[in-house]
């Protein structure tokens, strides 16, 4: 379950979840894991680059996940 959540939108999620391909549920599972991890502090260069890249560009972003 998730932390936070009521039960009943916990289950609205995992249901949608469901209805999604299996790439579409990786891509789930990494976003849920990069907001995990947002709070942490970037000690790579490399990692602090894409942040700053992602937080400059979001419309990109959009546009190539479309």
């Amino acid at each position: 379950m998730l932390v936070g959540i009521d039960p009943v939108a916990t289950e609205n999620i995992l249901d949608l979840v469901k209805t999604l391909t299996p790439q579409e549920q990786d891509a789930v599972r990494e976003f849920i894991d990069c907001l995990k991890n947002k709070g942490r502090t970037t000690t790579s260069p490399f990692l602090a680059a894409i942040d700053e890249f992602i937080d400059q560009h979001p419309e990109l972003l959009r546009r190539l996940a479309q």
